[in-house]
């Protein structure tokens, strides 16, 4: 077969890859076989690329490392340091941005870490900035209220009432500033409302104390104001002296800051006020009855020694009565020294340190009441005289149980009924006359001195004759015409 000349130079260039790809071989390479000239073209020469420096290798990207469980609380205890001195009650704005910071701190930790620790490191700082601004506005402030405190106790005199109690309120209060002075916080804070406490408890406990005893003395000016009222002055003088007398000491112990002494003599003087106010009012009123009781007593004794005319014109004699048959029989009781049981509670001073109730302790005293007692008019007789006499009877009845107001009702009853029989009572009688000039009528015969003595009167007589005397006008000689008590 005839090898082509392109072929002949194909194989050439192989057999020269050989030898050189296998150059180090000890072998004899065959020869090769002759070739045909090869006219080589001109090949124009490529300019060299010069070597290009080898690409940088990418930076290895570090994982960051992850937020700390201690980073976050760390960050939480600052902040909560600073809300339990009072942060949140100072500075509740500032403290409520410092609570916002911290929990985007946190939630930052899921996506940047870094960036969350610098945050929760600034929450850190502002905390601490913010718990010594707090410590300070915590101190102003115990200052303030202690020094309110301190006036208030001042307003009630508590350097005077309670000397030592008071005293104690500043030692407190200096070894409080000593306390904030040497930065111990926990301590300072448990003093300073140490300090605070015992003010407010002095102050509440001797307020009360001397509330009380202002009780005691303005129910003691009433009752004597009561007595006086009731004219103690007279009818109980000698309590009446003691109460005030009494009174005074309280006062002045009092204004001798002794609560204690002042509470005990103040509550002997209300009882004696008490005291004379009750008997006062007795004895009065006993007085008042007494004296209306012999009032109704002479009347009916004055009317019963009256002529008095019925209903059908009959003139009935006079039956004289005497009422201190009955007092004999029935003797007056006295009943000046019946006042009752007075009781007044014992002074209970509030223990200045002590919690205490709202109970002002102030006794309260029952004002005295009657029974209230109907009476039953039960008579069925017409003649007003022996209603008079029997309704005195029950009125003495009364007054010697002690029901005053009961005995004035049936003597004011007794003295009505005296009244009616009074107006049917006849004092004399007169026998009409005619004359050839001033012949008798009623305006004559009132006008007569042993009559009236008073012309205008006359018609106290016609009632007294209404049964005789149609027309007023006409009387006629000869009747005999019944005179009533002017």
């Amino acid at each position: 077969m005839t090898i082509s000349r392109p072929m002949r130079y194909i194989l050439g260039v192989l057999s020269v890859l050989l030898l050189l790809t296998y150059s180090g071989c000890k072998s004899t390479p065959e020869p090769e076989p002759e070739e045909e000239p090869v006219v080589e073209q001109p090949v124009e020469e490529t300019p060299e690329e010069p070597e290009s420096e080898p690409e940088p290798e990418p930076p290895v990207v570090e994982t960051p490392e992850a937020l700390a469980q201690e980073d976050i609380n760390a960050a939480r205890a600052a902040v909560r340091r600073a809300n339990l001195i009072g942060a949140n009650t100072f500075f509740p704005s500032e403290y409520r941005k410092l609570l916002d910071k911290l929990n985007n701190g946190i939630a930052l930790g899921n996506t940047d870490p870094d960036s969350a620790r610098e945050e929760l490191a600034k929450v850190i700082e502002e905390a601490n900035a913010l718990y010594d601004k707090t410590l300070i506005a915590q101190r102003k402030d115990y200052e303030a209220r202690y020094a309110r405190g301190d006036t208030a106790l001042l307003d009630i005199e508590a350097d005077k009432f309670a000397p030592e109690k008071y005293r104690r309120t500043q030692e407190l209060a200096m070894e409080t500033a000593a306390l904030y002075e040497v930065g111990d916080l926990a301590a300072s804070k448990a003093k300073a409302d140490e300090t605070l406490a015992a003010q407010a408890r002095l102050h509440y406990n001797l307020s009360e104390n001397i509330r009380y005893v202002g009780i005691l003395k303005r129910d003691t000016e009433n009752y004597i104001g009561d007595a006086e009222d009731n004219e103690a002055f007279i009818y109980a003088p000698e309590e009446l002296a003691a109460a005030n007398n009494t009174y005074f000491q309280g006062v002045s112990a009092y204004r001798n800051y002794d609560l204690p002494g002042s509470a005990a003599v103040m509550t002997e003087a209300k009882r004696q006020a008490v005291l004379a106010a009750r008997t006062a009012a007795v004895r009065k009123r006993q007085s008042e009855t007494d004296t209306l009781m012999t009032e109704t007593q002479r009347r009916i004794e004055e009317a019963s020694r009256l002529r008095t005319l019925t209903e059908d014109g009959q003139v009935l004699e006079a039956r004289p009565w005497e009422g201190n048959e009955y007092l004999q029989a029935n003797p007056l009781v006295d009943h000046s020294t019946d006042v009752g049981v007075i009781e007044i509670d014992e002074p209970e001073l509030r223990d200045l340190d002590e919690p205490v109730d709202n109970d002002d302790g102030v006794p309260k005293d029952v004002p005295i009441e009657d029974e209230d007692t109907q009476v039953n008019s039960d008579e069925q007789d017409t003649d007003y005289l022996v209603f008079a006499r029997t309704l005195w009877e029950k009125g003495v009845a009364a007054r010697n149980e002690g029901q005053f107001d009961l005995a004035q009702d049936y003597f004011r009853q007794a003295q009505a009924y005296i009244d009616v029989h009074e107006a049917n009572a006849v004092l004399k009688t007169y026998t009409v006359v005619w004359r050839e000039t001033a012949t008798d009528c009623l305006w004559r015969i009132a006008e007569r001195d042993e009559i009236f003595d008073n012309p205008f009167l006359w018609p106290k007589i016609w009632r007294a004759n209404r049964r005789i005397i149609q027309n007023p006008d006409l009387i006629y000689p000869g009747q005999v015409l019944v005179i009533p008590p002017k």
